[in-house]
């Protein structure tokens, strides 16, 4: 366990140190628009995040940890698919359908088990609907996590936060993990705990897409070898409502350039929401639609929210499990 951990936090924080120098002495930058002047910082992380994750694969194919290994492998496809949308770019309901992919690792592996648990409840017997279910989770997941990466730190925070309930939630409470969930767990959330310093406010580097990607894969992926499918539905609610106000408000998937800012920035550089008719509606949006906020207090905020959400979640789901 021990090893698992030093290697995960020397070669995240020694792959984004790189990926960041890399990026900015060959001018892979992008403008941070939210902020006075609009500094350009590296514009993706994916690269130090897919570098972490073979070097999770390595580690699982000499501990023969083999469910791991199908999970790491879901989130460098994942990761994938996100580079090449960061570099060529793909259209909106292309990458819908081929977010379903990072799913099949895991099914051709068998890496899952088609009990899932709901508080009062019980065990439900689903094991011809969830190999079906698991395509849609993954790429409701993804999308979800790459809709709030807006802000600096946002999506890495809930990613962390999550990673954790469900970590503690699998100590006190049932069901009983898969045996290798909680190594799955620990290097998630050491990974993420090394990279958040690069990403919170005020970002050294982007996430971009593939590591938005891998960041919604990775929770999926929890969920699933940590048998918390039900109190991962609780830790989402912020980011499914978000989900879905932007593609009821925008009538369905679109790429990202061809839909106007939901938020502008202000003289006084705060944030303030874009009256234009045509926006969607995010929970940043409706965070600043009162007050304008400075960026800082919009994304302590935010994380306040994130943060709440996932104490009540983790709470309510203890309290039911117990109840039964």
């Amino acid at each position: 366990m021990i090893e698992w951990v030093l290697t995960t936090v020397v070669v995240a924080l020694a792959s984004t140190y790189i990926t960041i120098s890399i990026e900015k002495s060959r001018g892979v930058v992008a403008p941070d628009i939210h902020k006075p002047g609009k500094p350009r910082i590296p514009r993706t992380a994916g690269p130090a995040f897919m570098i972490t994750l073979f070097a999770g694969l390595i580690l699982s194919l000499t501990s023969n940890t083999t469910l791991v290994t199908y999970h790491i492998l879901a989130a460098m496809i994942a990761g994938a698919i996100g580079l090449y949308d960061d570099f060529r770019g793909l259209r909106a309901l292309w990458k819908v359908a081929l977010l379903t992919l990072p799913s099949l690792p895991i099914l051709l592996g068998i890496a899952y088990v088609p009990r899932p648990y709901v508080p009062l409840v019980g065990f439900l017997r689903i094991h011809l609907v969830y190999p079906l279910l698991l395509p849609l989770a993954y790429t409701v997941s993804i999308n979800a996590y790459n809709m709030i990466d807006t802000h600096n730190g946002i999506a890495v925070t809930a990613a962390l936060t999550s990673s954790i309930a469900l970590l503690v939630s699998s100590v006190i409470d049932k069901p009983q993990p898969l045996n290798e969930g909680f190594i799955f767990a620990l290097f998630v959330v050491f990974f993420l705990l090394s990279y958040l310093p690069f990403n919170i406010y005020p970002s050294k580097i982007f996430n971009g897409n593939s590591g938005s990607f891998i960041l919604g894969s990775l929770i999926a992926s929890q969920a699933v070898l940590l048998r918390r499918e039900y109190l991962a539905l609780m830790l989402y609610i912020p980011l499914v409502i978000n989900g879905f106000s932007i593609l009821t408000s925008i009538g369905g998937f679109k790429n990202k350039e061809s839909v106007p800012r939901p938020v502008v920035l202000t003289e006084d550089a705060r944030i303030a929401p874009n009256k234009s008719g045509r926006t969607p509606v995010t929970l940043v949006q409706l965070l600043v639609l009162r007050n304008p906020l400075t960026e800082k207090d919009l994304i302590k905020l935010y994380n306040l929210l994130i943060l709440l959400n996932t104490l009540f979640s983790l709470i309510t789901y203890n309290i039911l499990t117990n109840m039964q």
